[in-house]
């Protein structure tokens, strides 16, 4: 009976540690990549053409969380193509946001037509989407999702966003599950981009060039995880010039003692 109560025991402690690691490890992530077969690919020749590459990832877990993250990676690589569509595309085809290939090919099938009503255009049409991991914890997982797109003007265009799921559920979660003080928080954010920006404190932001809302300077649209602390990403055009460029900052987690919610941390 001793024997049998030391065998049930050290299966018990067996799960609770496999359960406990399972937990805390990094998930398996499964690559998924996909490449649009068209017709007129890009020719650097002629400058004629489509491209269209999307990379995400998916995660090989088991589990009710992880079938809702991967749920919500594939739509996010659908609308990255999908976005870059007219919008009467995609009110005559309202299942495209669900259909990474019909996306692909309607983006192929505008600069078709661009291109018949224009005579000709000034080079390929290139979009490229990479999505993957940017930290893992044991509660959340944060993705970066980066497009770079040209469909003609002076430049290509940009994005990156981050998106940071909880594990255990799959739900997204906002700024306001990860932080319990936003005011401090942007006191903060807005000390160490002055620092990074060699801007001395009584600087003025507008007249370095710097965009503000309402004169004041702002959190950005994208908020993710690290190991060494939270990311605040400001895309091209969004507190600053195009020529400027992106703008991320990282403030160390010990920085943010009593701002962000220990719930979550």
């Amino acid at each position: 009976m001793k024997y049998i109560h030391i065998v049930l025991l050290a299966g018990l402690a067996s799960t609770f540690a496999a359960c406990h690691t399972s937990q805390n490890d990094p998930p398996v992530l499964d690559r998924q990549q996909y490449t649009l077969g068209s017709p007129t690919p890009c020719d650097t020749t002629t400058n004629t053409g489509v491209d269209v590459s999307v990379s995400y990832i998916q995660l090989k877990d088991d589990t009710e969380g992880a079938r809702k993250i991967n749920d919500s990676l594939r739509l996010l690589a659908v609308n990255s193509v999908v976005n870059w569509l007219d919008s009467a595309t995609i009110a005559s085809h309202p299942d495209v946001r669900n259909n990474l290939a019909k996306a692909a090919s309607l983006f192929a099938k505008d600069y078709e037509v661009m291109r018949k009503d224009m005579g000709s255009l000034g080079g390929c049409w290139e979009l490229e989407t990479s999505a993957d991991t940017m930290h893992v914890g044991p509660k959340s997982l944060t993705v970066r999702v980066e497009t770079r797109a040209y469909t003609g003007g002076a430049h290509p265009n940009s994005n990156l966003s981050f998106y940071t799921f909880d594990r255990e559920t799959g739900r997204v979660l906002t700024l306001n599950d990860m932080i319990a003080d936003t005011s401090a928080l942007l006191g903060v954010l807005e000390s160490a981009f002055r620092q990074q920006q060699h801007l001395l404190p009584q600087t003025n932001l507008e007249e370095q060039g710097y965009f503000l809302r309402d004169g004041r300077f702002f959190l950005p649209a994208n908020v993710g995880t690290s190991r060494e602390g939270m990311v605040f990403y400001y895309n091209p055009y969004e507190i600053a010039a195009y020529a400027v460029g992106p703008i991320e900052v990282t403030v160390p987690y010990e920085k943010l003692n009593g701002i962000l919610r220990d719930d979550w941390q």
